[in-house]
């Protein structure tokens, strides 16, 4: 089948509309979750995007050698129209990919008004906007070199205005390495033709075959970002923040109080990007209860709390304790796609923070490249320690500052409650229950100390390992949606663990 004959296909039958008449909440919900109309899965070679559909070629590349190869001349010949960074290599799309991915191009002469999607800024350039900051302060002029040399050397990677949308402010010397393309800011893409194709890379999925003069610049490219990096004292962080919330019991609560439910939600949803954009984030979309952002992760757990407590001071005026918004928060690697990081996020929202922690909760996940590392959960009461003050963000400066905790001792914490518990699951999001009359800070206090080489008294000793253990004991909400007082004998390890990877953000490798 001919690409026009997949085009019209795909697109004459991708729309599906539905609307339902009835002022009962519950029947709108019903008919929104009822899906009717179900497409078929294609045929030929799937989309690398969008799975179930036909990439548009009409090739099947398992075929024969020469099928192959004319499925890679298409998408070489498309792929030379958009400057490489629109249609990386590899990527063979359905009709609805392509238009999604090429509109913000079209957009002014389909609509009539510019969508400038350049400017928007990709996960790798969030995980980066803490060092950029660093960077742009600490060594300005290597900045604009480097900034200058990309520019010369690689096309359509300048991101006008990127910068402010999330809050960083330039000058002449820094704009231009402000407003880069975030794989520009990682050695290991700068490594990698598909994720930083230069101007001389070949347009064909032999990229890695680049000429020598090429190798060569873009390995004076990678050096003087190394220069940066040694410049500055750190490199930029692999990992940003994925910010999802919703409301809770916002069906029952618009039944019962209708209008001043309305206004509520419309001030909070005032106040939701100037909030993201404060903590250096972005914010996908706010409408409503609903809430997608993506932040730095230093930011992060900041800016959710913030929210938190804007939701919370916007439904006062209701006076009702079912007006709580819950939140899952993904600390991801910037290459971990994008699907994944987002079905994480709904995951630990909808079943943890909601279904399992009882609403009104924070429930943060980090999902690796390897899979899930730690998922934690709390009510948003038992986050605090003091005004404008949460768990980590109370213990991170001690730890960063001196180093008060070794990579071992972390892991020693959890070996400890094994013990006494006698439960050996480390599945993140487990608990574990301690043994009657078994009190973990004593032994705790020891190790501590050991690790400090006895240079911490044990009065001391006990005391930190209190402030940990709190982020090790479970806080939920009772089935009349109040919340419950940390239980200190249930306990888990993924809030040390959590705390151990804030600690380290900026110090992996990218």
């Amino acid at each position: 089948m001919g690409t026009k004959e997949i085009w019209d296909r795909q697109i004459e039958s991708f729309w599906e509309i539905s609307w339902t008449i009835d002022s009962d909440i519950d029947s709108i919900n019903d008919r929104k979750y009822w899906r009717s109309h179900i497409p078929p899965i294609e045929g030929g070679d799937h989309c690398t995007i969008m799975g179930d559909w036909q990439e548009i070629s009409g090739f099947v590349r398992s075929k024969s050698r020469e099928v192959r190869e004319k499925q890679d001349l298409f998408w070489t010949e498309l792929r030379k129209g958009t400057g490489g960074m629109d249609l990386r290599e590899g990527e063979r799309l359905c009709s609805i990919s392509l238009i999604k991915r090429m509109f913000p191009r079209a957009s002014e002469k389909a609509i009539g008004w510019p969508v400038r999607a350049e400017n928007w800024p990709s996960t790798a350039y969030v995980a980066a906007i803490p060092w950029l900051r660093l960077a742009a302060e600490k060594a300005p002029i290597l900045c604009e070199r480097y900034a200058r040399d990309v520019l010369t050397e690689a096309s359509d990677v300048s991101r006008p205005g990127i910068s402010e949308k999330v809050g960083i402010s330039s000058n002449s010397l820094t704009a231009g390495f402000l407003n880069l393309d975030g794989n520009f800011y990682f050695t290991n893409a700068i490594d990698n033709c598909d994720s930083t194709p230069l101007k001389s890379t070949p347009f064909n999925e032999d990229c890695k075959n680049e000429d020598q003069e090429t190798q060569q610049v873009r390995y004076r490219l990678k050096s003087t970002l190394i220069d940066l990096v040694r410049e500055v004292g750190s490199s930029p962080s692999s990992f940003y923040g994925m910010l999802i919330m919703d409301g809770d019991n916002m069906g029952s609560l618009i039944k019962e109080k209708g209008a001043s439910v309305s206004s509520a939600l419309a001030n909070f949803t005032g106040y939701v990007q100037k909030i993201v954009k404060d903590h250096n984030g972005v914010t996908i979309y706010a409408g409503g209860d609903d809430v997608l952002a993506m932040l730095p992760v230093e930011k992060a757990i900041e800016c959710s709390l913030m929210l938190s407590n804007c939701y919370r001071e916007s439904f006062k005026s209701i006076s009702d304790p079912r007006a709580t918004i819950s939140a899952g928060l993904i600390f991801t690697h910037y290459r971990v796609p994008l699907s994944a990081a987002l079905h994480e996020a709904h995951y630990i929202l909808d079943d943890v923070a909601k279904d399992q922690n009882g609403r009104g909760s924070v429930a943060i996940s980090v999902l690796k490249p390897s899979g899930k590392y730690c998922q934690w959960t709390a009510t948003w009461d038992n986050i605090l320690v003091s005004e404008g003050r949460d768990l980590f963000n109370d213990l991170l400066p001690s730890l960063r500052g001196d180093r008060q905790f070794s990579t071992s001792f972390f892991y020693s914490i959890r070996e400890v409650l094994t013990a006494l518990s006698g439960d050996l699951s480390e599945r993140p999001g487990s608990y574990v229950q301690l043994t009657d009359g078994m009190d973990p800070v004593g032994l705790l206090a020891a190790q501590y100390r050991m690790s400090r080489e006895r240079t911490v008294s044990k009065e001391d000793a006990e005391m930190q390992m209190r402030r940990l253990l709190k982020i090790c004991s479970r806080s939920c909400r009772d089935r009349r949606g109040e919340a419950m007082s940390p239980d200190e004998r249930c306990l888990t390890t993924d809030g040390v663990m959590l705390l151990k990877f804030l600690s380290q953000v900026g110090q992996e490798m990218d």
